[in-house]
């Protein structure tokens, strides 16, 4: 079995994929790197997840601070 064009790859379901790994994998040989690639892979997908974390924390406080500041404005308005 050749190995399948770029675009075909492209085209392919996770599931598809993982398939065709799973039939191929059993008569591979692998080096260290191929572990080395996954524990990458797992740290960047963790790293991602904390990225996300923290976009969302600052998007919220950063809306508390504008509505602060609105609020801020509008009494020292009212109150002069």
């Amino acid at each position: 079995m050749g190995a399948p064009k770029i675009k075909e790859l492209r085209g392919m379901s996770d599931k598809k994929l993982e398939e065709m790994h799973d039939n191929i994998s059993t008569h591979t040989v692998v080096g260290t790197s191929y572990y080395l690639d996954e524990l990458n892979r797992r740290i960047q997908e963790r790293n991602t997840n904390i990225i996300k974390k923290y976009t969302i924390a600052i998007t919220v406080m950063t809306a508390i601070m504008a509505l602060s500041t609105i609020i801020n404005v509008i009494l020292f308005y009212l109150c002069r």
